[in-house]
């Protein structure tokens, strides 16, 4: 009788036994066949929890940009003063432009092993290193590579940028040059300061390698820097004051060209231009409905433009510091408000007064400019027109002491948003030349390019240049000037 109990009591346990090995084989078996759909939950968590990351991150942009927005229609953002009261060079500096981080619609969702690695890549491009100055300010570091191979058929006075063409070279020697050069390339840095009061500061530096070349075998291939500019600012809701060197506030206008980044086309053939230190104020006068009048005004240190000796240490102490004054320069300009975001007009007046102190006496620097700049669609116009005395260190009457009359004028048309034409005209003639003698009394300049961005850090260019100086005694001398150009924004 005990011995069915017992034999029950086996049967049991083999059973639990068995039923155990069940379980756990089905359990192995679930696992197993469940594993790829496990690695692919785990990385479509990972890939959820980047996606979030993201986009917070593009929540963090969109609230940056409303706050950009919002100080600009306030007229407090750093450049919206300088922009509109001074209508600064456009050449100071070329930088890409910061794509924001996308995220693929549902429809062209990448595999979670595909998109991880993505997304990451896109998260360290966002989490770089920033540059860090002593003071802990915000600073931008930027400069452009520019390449240049050019050829002229005459004899240019500055080879990959001429302005003005010489007489005939020696006897034996054949006329024109080929060759390359980047020393146009310019690096520099922008930097956001702390808050004086209720106005914005900020500093802009730049340099470029057109100071000239060494006293070396091939010191064509060792440009020295050269500052371009360098001031700092003050920006409120209305008025901006900065100090530095800066482009003048006389005739702000420039052509658009990639080969002539260190002087601008058409100088010296009526287009005035310098860079110089100057104290100034830009204001907004008044806005309307209709459009906005802005201000600008400042001394400028009292350049003459007389210096033609060899490289010299220290400024030397010439005319136009022996006048122990400053010039003065002012702009008033009108700005249209158009009702399509594609149209846009400014029309400005601008003059210079200054003194220069020479053995004979004082002698008067003096010019008055009108300039403006349009466009409407694809198509652009712009240019400027003056009159002076003594503007030598404008580029104004070639280079001398003398009265000279010119201007220039340019038409713009962007066939794609890569691809643009250029293409201008400008005259600089002396007159009175009775009283103002003068080796050479006018300089003609015509020019046509073509520019295309491959991306938003590179670019390339061909430009042509047509010259012809006038002496006064001798034949008109030519040069045609052909430039290629290739340049890396960073």
């Amino acid at each position: 009788m005990n011995k069915q109990p017992r034999d029950s009591k086996r049967f049991e346990s083999s059973l639990r036994v068995e039923l155990a090995k069940t379980m756990l084989w089905c359990l192995s078996f679930c696992v197993f066949a469940n594993a790829p759909f496990l690695r692919a939950q785990t990385q479509t968590d990972d890939l959820k929890a980047m996606r979030e990351e993201m986009a917070l991150m593009r929540r963090e942009i969109d609230a940056l940009k409303e706050e950009v927005h919002q100080l600009k229609s306030g007229g407090s953002a750093p450049g919206a003063t300088t922009t509109s009261a001074a209508a600064p060079s456009q050449e100071r500096y070329a930088a890409p432009e910061l794509a924001e981080p996308t995220v693929p619609s549902s429809e062209e969702q990448p595999s979670p092993a595909e998109a991880i690695p993505m997304l990451q890549a896109q998260l360290a491009e966002h989490a770089q290193t920033k540059v860090e100055s002593n003071s802990k300010m915000p600073v931008k570091i930027f400069g452009t590579i520019v390449f240049n191979s050019f050829f002229n058929s005459g004899e240019a006075n500055w080879l990959e940028n001429p302005n003005t063409v010489g007489g005939p070279p020696a006897a034996g020697l054949p006329s024109g040059s080929f060759s390359a050069t980047l020393r146009q390339s310019r690096i520099g840095a922008i930097i956001d300061g702390p808050q004086v009061g209720s106005m914005r500061t900020n500093g802009f530096i730049a340099v470029d390698f057109f100071g000239g070349i060494p006293n070396f075998q091939t010191g064509q291939v060792m440009g020295l820097p050269r500052l371009l500019y360098g001031y700092m600012r003050l920006e409120g809701g209305r008025t901006a004051i900065e100090v530095g060197q800066d482009q003048m506030i006389l005739a702000p206008r420039n052509p658009t060209s990639l080969a002539a980044m260190s002087f601008p086309d058409l100088y010296r053939s009526g287009n005035l231009y310098l860079r110089v230190p100057q104290a100034r104020i830009e204001h907004t006068m008044a806005t309307g409905k209709a459009g906005e009048l802005l201000m600008v005004g400042g001394i400028v240190a009292p350049v003459a433009g007389d210096f033609a000796g060899i490289y010299s240490f220290v400024p030397p102490n010439l005319a136009g510091e022996r006048s122990r004054r400053p010039a003065v320069q002012g702009r008033l300009a009108w700005r249209a408000r158009p009702r399509s975001a594609d149209r846009s007009l400014e029309l400005g007046f601008s003059g210079h007064y200054g003194s220069e102190q020479f053995v004979s006496g004082a002698v008067s620097s003096w010019a008055t400019a009108l300039d403006l700049d349009a466009s409407v669609g694809r198509f652009g116009l712009g240019g400027e027109w003056y009159v002076g005395k003594n503007i030598a260190a404008f580029g104004g009457s070639l280079g001398q002491f003398a009265k000279s009359a010119g201007g220039f004028v340019e038409g713009r048309f962007r066939a794609t948003p890569r691809l643009e034409f250029n293409s201008g005209v400008g005259r600089d003639r002396l007159f009175d030349m009775s009283l103002f003698p003068a080796a050479l009394e006018g300089n003609t300049g015509i020019y046509a390019n073509t520019i295309f961005r491959w991306t938003p850090e590179v670019a390339s260019s061909l430009e042509y240049r047509w010259l012809s100086t006038d002496p006064t005694q001798n034949a008109a001398r030519r040069n045609n000037h052909v430039n290629f150009v290739l340049t890396y924004s960073f």
